[in-house]
């Protein structure tokens, strides 16, 4: 970690020295746009899965939930709204305000949307390998007590990381980073920085995200094979598969940079010095931001991609029409003497039910014809970390 701080680590800016092309262009091509779009194409993700689910959210466990999820992701891109800005201005003082409060702060919000994500995989779970318990466990009030108190947990779990540096003022008005005595305590460093901060941040949600992943998809396949599936149910076990690959895939490789930088900032001394412009971590510095900036972006892309009436509901608000909990299926028309008789659900049944039917890792059905049994929905997909 970052040793007491007698000089300015952005002393090439306070010098007014020239920047190399490359320490000019990363920064801005990298985060100011790049960084700049995710956070504005998520936080609009984030308003318009509010605006679809917000109507549902006391009708199910699961969509409360994810609009839990969208507000911890929204708060997420809000904390690393001056990132781009500091890309783009090189303001020191602004760096040395974010590097110390605003981004511990979008990680400690970042653990808050991880804690989110492994609720919704156990609502899931509960929900498919544990039916007899879904009537007890699977409630709104239930995820609202666990997320309450998991979101106090974690902003406990970071409160130490406030402290680390106090912003001093030097006599040409810029601010610096001046590391506090914890900083130096080489106990403090392994077990917290590193082993607790891993073990909490990266590996517990990691795995239980695997273990009940794994578990669910042999759950559904086992029942697949004793129920004759139609047309429907096919194609929700296909966007199942596809939303439980992309959510473990895109948390693990996003949430897989953090505890990186945890263990070079406690070899790289200062750490702040070595990610500054001509410092061995310079092109890695922003990389954890963006990947968790991008985490937290991609739940909408997912609902886009793998849940089609997630879509339909989407593109009727997108083209003005009334596009909140309507009930898709209807009577199917007789045809030469036969007839098929449908039942109509909303968008909020199923969402939580006992019945080991096509339940999905964060999935919810909207607005699709059933026949029989709860499992032709289709499915919406869910986080992260």
């Amino acid at each position: 970690m970052d040793s007491t701080t007698s000089g300015d680590f952005t002393t090439t800016e306070s010098s007014g020295a020239v920047y190399s092309r490359l320490c000019v262009l990363f920064p801005f091509i990298f985060m100011t746009l790049g960084g700049g779009c995710v956070i504005i194409i998520g936080l609009l993700g984030n308003c318009l899965s509010l605006t679809i689910l917000g109507k549902e959210r006391k009708k199910s466990s699961t969509i409360q939930a994810l609009c839990l999820l969208a507000v911890a992701d929204s708060l997420v891109l809000v904390s690393y709204i001056s990132l781009p800005i500091i890309s783009k201005t090189k303001s020191i003082n602004l760096g040395v305000f974010a590097g110390v409060y605003l981004f511990e702060a979008a990680r400690a919000f970042n653990q808050v949307s991880a804690c989110l994500t492994m609720i919704l995989m156990w609502q899931r779970y509960v929900a498919v390998c544990l039916p007899h318990k879904a009537k007890q466990l699977c409630t709104a009030s239930m995820v609202n007590r666990i997320a309450a108190c998991t979101s106090l947990a974690a902003f406990v779990f970071y409160l130490p990381n406030f402290f680390l540096y106090t912003i001093k003022t030097r006599a040409n008005g810029y601010f610096y980073a001046h590391s506090n005595y914890i900083v130096h305590n080489a106990y403090f460093q392994m077990i917290y920085s590193v082993i607790l901060t891993y073990l909490v941040s990266y590996i517990i949600p990691v795995v239980s995200l695997l273990y009940m992943s794994v578990a669910i998809l042999k759950s559904l396949k086992s029942h697949s094979n004793t129920v004759a599936p139609s047309a429907n149910s096919q194609h929700a076990r296909k966007d199942l598969t596809k939303s439980s690959i992309a959510i473990v895939i895109i948390y693990v490789i996003c949430q897989s940079f953090q505890p990186i930088r945890r263990i070079l900032m406690w070899v790289y001394d200062p750490y702040m010095m070595a990610m500054s412009c001509g410092g061995d971590l310079f092109m890695f510095a922003l990389v954890p931001h963006f990947a968790i900036m991008f985490n937290s972006s991609a739940n909408f892309g997912i609902y886009i991609l793998f849940a089609r009436g997630f879509r339909r509901k989407l593109i009727a608000i997108l083209i003005r029409r009334n596009a909140v909990g309507p009930n898709d299926s209807t009577t199917n028309n007789t045809k030469a003497g036969t007839s098929t008789t449908t039942t109509n659900v909303s968008a909020a049944n199923g969402i939580c039910i006992s019945d080991k039917g096509s339940e999905s890792v964060h999935a919810i059905p909207l607005s699709d014809t059933i026949t029989n049994r709860a499992s032709d929905v289709e499915l919406i997909g869910g986080n992260k970390t």
